[in-house]
């Protein structure tokens, strides 16, 4: 079978149903149900519940339905969209509701949304985003959400109520389909949804308030939720966890620009990863760069270096720029070791294909990094920096990738020198809870004598993922969701002078995977819970150096700690779209993160 010309097969799509649309009154109708016509399945195939009318579609994450047929709109200036939707949790980051994005290929128009704040909203672009807020989710409960366009407004309406109007020019209008339960992003899932859909209808008009009142009646009936899976501890409960705004800020630090994202000038468009190591008095950072977009073959790994702690930087130089056919490499982390100055990369080749690990030492007569090749295979990709173990070895964190896809659980890995031969690495897999669906297991850690406590990056929900091991990293229990709120970024762990464990990320109550602000956690002496978090950098601060935005992220941290300060590296989108980043740095006194 074809859809307009193209194998089903290309498109990674399967029919559900029959290919047809049932019309009442000019309504194009999607029941959602197990025979519901002309939906085209993208990931895993849907469960079936009890819904509005009959059965409806429940969504674990994992699946996006298209409308076939929905994407041209009866008339694009004229049109009602009607969605009911059972969200089932409210711990997570966005979750699309219904959508007509593609944002890999430049092609963005609206979304219903379940945003972080965990109210109902709608997205619709022109010129950027525009928004119109709704109410708070309730999970479990049924809500009928409706968008109005008409020539010249754009109306939304949650249960019968409305809750706002954009006055618009001229909306976006593009190819993308309309999906439901998430976004297909050109074959990458993203936003996915936790919950049901049932009932989704599409009218060629646009209905007024007194007609939407008309069609809207309540639906008492309600989802019985899964119960959550036991969590891990990371955070001391007996503290209460403040929201971001409530949060205290850490004294006394210090910020410095490592290098100013600035594409009209010198070409390039993503930057990411920043690295930190002080060798030898002197400062290296780098990270990965790009003149294309974030995880092609021209990627490139670029240091700057410091001889006044940050405060200014030398010339931009390049680690690896790929010279092999086909390669890029990309962000990586430092060692320092003795007289040697080590570097790590991701690597891989394509459009992350056959990610790996080189490895890099720095040649101070000449200024240069001689090449020694791939040290790490099978996917694994360095996040911190190793960390010395008390039997001889280093440990370093990553995680196991390959061409990102969202809908998977990519887990965290680390690998262990034989001791201070840093070009053999011992490469040991860390093994995914059950309850797992989604990871990009980017990970940092810490160690206390033979144990190992590995913190990564979740995709299903806002929380970090615990794993531990109590043998030098050799075997590991799996990576468990914990109590942590943490945004879906790459952590940066350790082990302060002090005795106390530090993360840091976004950690806040009620933030959702919002990058903003930049936080670290940290626990009192020798314990292994958190009990304490402070802001190190907040997205408006106007007048310290970096970019300010009212909505930035400020991500994939990385730190050391030297000479009584802890040193973080950080990125900063400024409010840009993607990793269009600055590489930006803030400097901690360690006196100010004590608990005691």
């Amino acid at each position: 079978m074809h859809l307009f010309g193209t194998p089903l097969r290309a498109l990674l799509l399967v029919v559900i149903g029959n290919v047809s649309i049932t019309f009442a009154e000019d309504t194009a109708r999607w029941s959602m149900d197990s025979s519901s016509p002309n939906t085209l399945l993208v990931g895993k195939t849907p469960a079936y519940r009890d819904g509005v009318e009959g059965h409806c579609s429940a969504f674990d994450g994992n699946t996006v339905l298209e409308l076939d047929g929905a994407s041209g709109l009866p008339d694009s200036k004229h049109f009602t969209l009607v969605v009911w939707v059972n969200p089932h949790t409210l711990n997570r980051n966005q979750q699309a509701i219904a959508a007509k994005n593609r944002y890999s290929l430049g092609e963005r128009e609206w979304t219903l949304m379940l945003d972080t704040d965990r109210r109902f909203r709608l997205y619709v672009r022109e010129e950027g985003w525009r928004t119109i807020s709704g109410p708070d989710a309730r999970p479990g409960s049924w809500h009928q959400l409706i968008f109005v366009r008409n020539a010249n407004e754009i109306t939304f309406y949650v249960d019968g109520e409305k809750q706002g109007e954009l006055s618009i020019n001229a909306l976006a209008t593009t190819n993308a389909p309309v999906t439901v339960g998430g976004v297909n992003d050109n074959g990458n899932l993203r936003q996915t949804l936790v919950g049901a859909i049932d009932e989704v209808q599409l009218l060629p008009k646009s209905l007024t308030e007194a007609d939407v009142k008309q069609f809207y009646r309540p639906v008492t009936s309600k989802h019985a939720l899964p119960e959550p899976p036991q969590l891990e501890t990371l955070w001391d409960e007996s503290e209460a966890l403040p929201t971001a705004s409530n949060l205290t800020p850490a004294d006394d630090v210090k910020f410095h620009v490592i290098q100013t994202w600035n594409e009209p000038v010198d070409g390039y468009r993503f930057l990411h990863g920043v690295a930190l190591q002080f060798h030898r008095g002197r400062l290296f950072a780098s990270f990965g760069h790009n003149q294309g977009d974030e995880n092609t073959v021209t990627e490139e790994a670029h240091y700057r270096i410091s001889d006044d702690q940050g405060m200014s930087w030398g010339p931009l130089h390049i680690i690896d720029h790929g010279e092999e056919e086909n390669l890029a490499v990309s962000h990586g982390v430092f060692l320092s070791e003795g007289n040697s100055l080590w570097a790590f990369h991701g690597s891989y080749y394509g459009r992350m294909e056959d990610i790996h690990t080189r490895a890099y030492r720095y040649d101070e007569n000449s200024d240069q990094w001689t090449p020694l090749g791939r040290v790490i295979g099978e996917g694994f990709w360095p996040m911190n920096q190793p960390v010395r173990m008390e039997d001889g070895n280093w440990i370093m964190p990553g995680l196991l990738g390959k061409r990102y896809d969202s809908n998977q659980a990519f887990p965290a890995a680390v690998a262990i020198s034989h001791g201070n031969h840093f070009e053999k690495w011992d490469l040991v897999r860390i093994p995914v809870d059950k309850n797992i669906h989604q990871m990009w297991g980017e990970s940092s850690l810490w160690v206390s004598g033979e144990n190992v406590f590995n913190v990564s990056r979740f995709g299903d929900d806002a929380k970090a993922l615990l794993a531990t091991s109590d043998d030098y990293g050799r075997t590991w229990s799996p990576s468990k969701i914990s109590n942590l709120p943490m945004a879906t970024s790459k952590p940066a762990a350790g082990v302060l002078s002090t005795g106390q464990r530090y993360l840091v990320c976004t950690t806040a109550a009620e933030n959702g995977g919002r990058r903003m602000p930049l936080t670290i956690a940290i626990s009192r002496p020798g314990e292994n819970v958190f009990s304490k978090v402070l802001v190190l950098r907040r997205a408006m601060q106007p007048n310290a150096p970096g970019e300010s935005a009212k909505r930035l992220s400020l991500s994939y941290p990385y730190a050391i700690e030297h000479d009584g300060h802890l040193y973080v590296g950080y990125s900063n989108n400024g409010g840009r779209s993607a990793n269009l980043n600055s590489a930006e740095m803030a400097v901690v006194p360690i006196e100010s993160l004590r608990t005691d």
